[in-house]
């Protein structure tokens, strides 16, 4: 009996010492990534806020008025991240900069939201860090942060959905926490409709984990949806559902660069853009062998659960309905993926999880370190090319990149749309002065002006070709 104790108390002398040992080391390790990411706030800060799109310029008209039908801005309106952005508005009183501050937020709200998720689901620091880094090292983090997109915003309040779910399936529920989630995740469908296949798959693998929360879900869901939609109807009417008929038909047919759209409008795919990327096939590969070993297990947390369902559904959506030349829609399975990389257990293999995250965070890192321009006075290409063209004020321009926000910024110059070659022809082929083309794919002739570097992943260079010299008797 007196040595049945003594290994007792041994025992539980080591399982103290090993408990305060973990904590001491997680200190420094919390420290540690807690600089790091000040640091990289910082640099993020420190960059100039500029347009870097269209749909950048669309959502700046939107937050000072509000028409889907007049693109401010384009369809589906996005409701929700323009009133985050009204209400930067409130604090900055300037649009432009009311927009980077949202999209500045909302990018550094992704790696604390990530390591919540995952400490709600496993109770595990050391995990919830891992997903912290992971989410911080995530190569299109800089292009949530600083395109003035909704893409972030839409992740966030997906976040936010997985981190109000429980813990275990068998966990009593009240209303309110599953009403709550309901209403996140609402929020994050007005705030990003497109990724309304994502959030949907979320919202399935939360109701197959907890059938009994159904009715609390939906009625969080509808508690913002109704009034959302109720607004949308208000202010545009019936022909708000005509315009996302045409859009989503120009988008998959003519512009959108989809497997559906002509031949001669479909330059990329979406597996040459993976590839391009660098580490960019163990990025995609190592969230989808994640999510894949998270839906066998039978006992699955709810919120992994969906997440898991959510990051194939969203894979499915972008291959067919997403232009591969915007690489930031791959960010909801680069960020899902660290959190479902950071919660997976595979039984009687606990260092093939450990090789998995590593995997992914040294492609996470190796991707960031040679897409990333480490100057952060350097503009976006768009911007590159307006401050080269505003020193020619006879320059005629065709492009389908940026062509709204050209014509905004340049109201002197003319620019054609390349989405109507014939008309862009004949425009570049009467212009006075020299007339360019500018692009996102490097002209084979060589006859290249000038090139607008990108920043870092999800940034594409542009070219500026000139196709026809100023004649000399002008």
């Amino acid at each position: 009996m007196t040595q049945n104790r003594s290994i007792q108390g041994a025992t539980a002398t080591t399982a103290a010492a090993t408990a305060g040992g973990a904590r001491s080391s997680f200190t420094p390790a919390l420290l540690a990534s807690l600089l790091l990411y000040a640091a990289i706030a910082l640099w993020l800060a420190s960059h100039p806020v500029s347009l870097s799109s269209d749909d950048a310029l669309f959502l700046l008209h939107a937050l000072k008025r509000f028409s889907v039908l007049d693109f401010s801005p384009q369809f589906p309106g996005y409701p929700g991240f323009v009133a985050l952005g009204r209400l930067a508005l409130s604090i900055s009183h300037d649009p432009l900069d009311a927009l980077g501050l949202t999209t500045l937020l909302v990018a550094l709200a992704l790696p604390p939201m990530a390591g919540l998720v995952v400490w709600r689901v496993t109770g595990d620091r050391w995990r919830a860090l891992l997903a912290f880094l992971l989410t911080l090292a995530c190569p299109l983090l800089p292009d949530i942060a600083l395109s003035l997109l909704s893409d972030g915003s839409g992740i966030l309040f997906l976040l936010t959905f997985l981190s109000l779910l429980p813990r275990a399936s068998q966990e009593n529920l009240g209303f309110l926490q599953p009403f709550l989630a309901g209403a996140a995740l609402a929020f994050a469908g007005a705030c990003r409709p497109s990724d309304a296949v994502l959030l949907a798959c979320a919202l399935l693998g939360a109701l197959i984990a907890l059938p009994r929360a159904w009715k609390a879900l939906l009625a969080g869901g509808l508690a913002v949806t109704i009034p959302t939609l109720a607004v949308l109807f208000a202010l545009e009417g019936t022909l708000y559902w005509q315009e996302g008929l045409r859009f989503f038909a120009g988008n998959a047919m003519l512009w959108g660069n989809t497997p559906f759209a002509g031949t001669s409008a479909r330059h990329r795919n979406w597996l040459g853009a993976v590839a391009s990327l660098p580490g960019g096939p163990v990025l995609i590969a190592l969230p989808l062998i994640a999510a894949l070993a998270v839906l066998r297990r039978r006992r699955a947390p709810p919120a992994a659960f969906a997440a898991a369902l959510a990051l194939p559904g969203h894979m499915v959506w972008i291959l067919a309905f997403q232009n591969p030349d915007h690489l930031r829609h791959l960010a909801p399975i680069l960020i899902l993926g660290g959190i479902l990389l950071a919660t997976m257990k595979l039984p009687g293999a606990k260092s093939l999880t450990a090789i998995a995250a590593s995997l992914y965070a040294i492609a996470a890192f190796w991707c960031m370190a040679l897409t990333l321009d480490p100057n952060p006075e350097h503009l976006p290409p768009l911007a590159q090319a307006l401050s080269f063209l505003r020193a020619e004020p006879q320059a005629v321009v065709a492009t389908n990149n940026g062509v709204f926000t050209l014509r905004t910024l340049l109201p002197r110059h003319h620019i054609y749309d390349m989405h109507y070659p014939a008309d862009a022809r004949l425009g570049l082929a009467m212009a006075k002065g020299p007339a360019y083309r500018l692009t996102t794919t490097r002209p084979e002739n060589g006859n290249i002006v000038a090139a607008f570097p990108g920043r870092f992943a999800g940034e594409e260079t542009m070219w500026l070709e000139r196709k026809r010299s100023p004649r000399p008797d002008l």
